[in-house]
């Protein structure tokens, strides 16, 4: 380092320091509360189809590290994955257990297929990628044979066993049927 670099660098500092400390913080993640529970998730995730799905091998998973290394450091924490996502469940479950970051994750996965002995099926083998105990959120994808899998998530959720219980869908609504047909009390 010569003079000039020297001395540069105090003049950096000399800038920092009238800098307002607010400006010097890090900017906590934009979160909103879960109405039922009031706890706070970031408002934006992670989602692992396409990108999750991928194979052993390090040139494949060292990218995905860091990108659940990074979710992590910077205050993220939701994890969205599902069966139809190819091996996304179980790269997420090795990749944030090795990390020693599992439990950090708010874990999200779905159910999509018919008949109740399927759907438990399903979600056990998400359970066991996902190398978790307990799930946070569990969802019934597309309205897939809800009327089946409604009362095991239920069930599930009064065992502790899921946290959350949702819907998803990526097409028209109109399965659901009328809103007094889908609304039941909650548990």
């Amino acid at each position: 380092m010569n003079r000039r670099q020297y001395l540069n660098s105090f003049v950096g500092l000399g800038i920092l320091s009238l800098t307002p400390s607010w400006l010097l913080q890090s900017q906590s993640i934009m979160k909103r509360k879960i109405p039922s529970t009031g706890e706070a998730l970031p408002v934006i995730g992670l989602g692992t189809w396409q990108t999750f799905d991928v194979g052993k091998s390090e040139s494949e998973r060292n990218p995905l590290m860091e990108v659940l290394k990074q979710l992590v450091e910077q205050h993220g924490s939701v994890v969205d994955s599902s069966p139809m996502y190819g091996r996304s469940e179980k790269v997420v479950g090795d990749i944030s257990t090795a990390l020693n970051i599992n439990d950090k994750l708010f874990m999200a996965t779905k159910v999509w297929t018919s008949g109740k002995d399927a759907g438990i099926s399903q979600m056990n083998t998400s359970f066991r990628l996902m190398q978790r105990k307990q799930m946070d959120l569990m969802q019934i994808h597309n309205l897939m044979d809800w009327q089946s899998h409604l009362p095991t998530l239920r069930d599930w959720k009064a065992e502790g066993k899921i946290r959350y219980l949702g819907i998803t869908t990526s097409h028209n609504p109109s399965p659901m049927g009328s809103s007094a047909s889908w609304s039941c009390p909650r548990r």
